[in-house]
């Protein structure tokens, strides 16, 4: 992990390069709400922007197999893509089919991708925002992706919630601790024009609610957790999400917070006896305090009496 806390102009070659673990299984584990620390890893470290994988089905028709080499192609004409055209996808002010040949070529299938312009109402409707979406399409084998591609007006505010620093950590971070509750995120750069590339879910609220789990891990604040940013109960975007208090605690003091939940008094009392630092009895006290605080919201008076009869811990 870098320790040196200067982000570092990503155009300076001559900077020092730390070493560092892959990006993408370090942000599945490791969330911040600050994506500042993501910024100081990839311009102080000698590590890859690239994030994620190629989705299933291209993958089984990379051509000869060569997963590796097809995702590195396909990462680059996406990449010139938005480079080429990122003007003009901000600035739309009409739906437009853009003829993807070279990545028809690569996989040998058709590929389209539609992209959406300002409406009657001056608005793009696929549109949030700090970023926007584009339809990426293999008609062929039935296969579609959303494609969000961001404006250039991230301020200091609203980069902390939203935007590809905070968004691409977020997505990966969510779809690793709860895939029933996200819609699938596969690849992601935070190179040049950054892109989060993720399963395509379909552009009309369907009003379907998201999945009952007491328990959540990341929740997404009231204002932005709506129906148009959910597909299939499923978060399509991941502005304003972060982890809850309960998603912050590690997995031990989960464990014991929703032993307590369950007014399980065996389980508990084993789980004590395995909180043996400081460190972690702070911890287990933490998962106490947050269960008690959800027990007298809930005027749930049987957990509250059952924390009350535990020792003291």
């Amino acid at each position: 992990m870098v320790t040196n806390t200067v982000i570092l102009d990503e155009n300076n070659l001559n900077a020092p390069r730390y070493k560092h673990v892959g990006l993408t299984g370090y942000l599945k584990r490791n969330w911040r709400r600050n994506p500042n620390e993501l910024k100081r890893i990839v311009y102080n470290c000698d590590v890859s922007p690239y994030l994620g994988q190629l989705p299933p089905e291209l993958r089984a028709i990379a051509p000869g197999g060569d997963i590796a080499g097809v995702t590195q192609q396909f990462r680059e004409i996406i990449e010139d893509f938005a480079l080429e055209n990122i003007q003009e996808l901000r600035d739309a002010n009409q739906d437009k089919i853009w003829p993807m040949n070279k990545i028809e070529q690569l996989f040998g299938t058709k590929c389209v991708m539609f992209s959406r312009g300002v409406n009657v109402y001056g608005v793009n409707p696929w549109a949030g925002l700090l970023g926007f979406v584009c339809k990426l399409s293999f008609p062929e084998i039935n296969a579609h992706y959303a494609l969000k591609l961001y404006y250039d007006n991230v301020y200091v505010r609203t980069s902390y919630c939203h935007g590809p620093w905070a968004e691409v950590a977020t997505a990966l971070a969510a779809n690793h601790a709860e895939p029933k509750d996200n819609v699938q995120m596969y690849m992601a750069s935070l190179k040049y024009e950054p892109y989060l590339l993720s399963k395509w879910a379909g552009d009309t609220e369907d009003g379907v609610s998201q999945r009952q789990n007491k328990n959540r891990i990341f929740v997404t604040r009231d204002d932005e957790d709506e129906s148009r940013n959910r597909r299939g109960g499923r978060r399509i975007d991941w502005g304003e999400t972060s982890r809850s208090k309960y998603g912050e605690m590690p997995y031990p003091a989960r464990k014991l917070y929703r032993q307590i939940m369950n007014v399980d008094k065996n389980a508990v009392q084993k789980s004590l006896g395995q909180f043996k630092n400081s460190l972690e009895r702070k911890d287990a006290k933490n998962a106490i305090k947050l269960a008690k605080q959800v027990a007298l919201s809930n005027f749930d008076g049987r957990v509250v009496n059952f924390i009350h009869n535990m020792k003291q811990y």
